[in-house]
């Protein structure tokens, strides 16, 4: 497919989208690392990994178009080492790759009739700045709550947050490595997932 075509789909997207059956996102596992690429460097390195649950609870197999958005800066590069993968697939179960831009990347979907899938994203960015960020705010895009979401955060040595991107997570402060995590029951996300942090010399 070439970019102009899937440039065009994307901009029909919201209207196909009301008109046709879809599937349904039932959660998500997500994993973020922020650490520096080597001790001479201030350049860093924002890894992220998740799992994504979706259902097709419909008669009839979907095949649908999904864009992820990772947008780049000045201080944060386009992505890097996109994977997508379907984990333990069934019959009929496909996951493509299409296009990527530095706004996100977007791949094709398809589920058979009634079956439950889940869907492993992953990238990397390169960090020059003080800030990351992940796009949380697209998952109220599905419709309703998302009915479990549960985040990761590891910050590597020599990094501090200056600011939590959400209140309230268990906290484990390592020698290497200070972890965080967040549990999150219908969720309904009111801002994205932004990183804000300051190097330690």
């Amino acid at each position: 497919m070439n970019p102009k075509t899937f440039l065009l789909l994307l901009l029909l997207l919201p209207g196909l989208l009301l008109a046709q059956p879809q599937f349904a996102f039932e959660g998500e596992v997500l994993d973020f690392t922020l650490e520096r690429i080597s001790a001479e460097h201030d350049t860093l390195l924002w890894t992220v990994s998740g799992r994504f649950f979706l259902s097709n609870l419909h008669s009839a197999s979907l095949s649908r178009l999904i864009w992820f958005p990772v947008p780049a800066s000045d201080s944060a590069r386009v992505a890097e080492d996109v994977l997508v993968s379907l984990i333990e697939p069934a019959d009929s179960m496909e996951v493509e790759l299409l296009y990527q831009n530095p706004r996100g990347f977007g791949f094709r979907l398809d589920l058979p009739a009634r079956s439950f899938a889940e869907v492993k994203i992953g990238y990397r960015q390169r960090i020059s700045g003080s800030e990351a960020r992940y796009v949380l705010l697209t998952a109220n895009a599905w419709g309703r709550p998302l009915p479990s979401s549960e985040i990761h955060l590891a910050l590597g040595q020599g990094l501090t947050l200056t600011d939590l991107p959400y209140p309230d997570p268990v906290v484990d402060l390592g020698a290497l490595t200070s972890n965080y995590r967040w549990t999150f029951l219908d969720f309904v996300p009111d801002r994205d997932f932004v990183l804000r942090f300051q190097r330690l010399r």
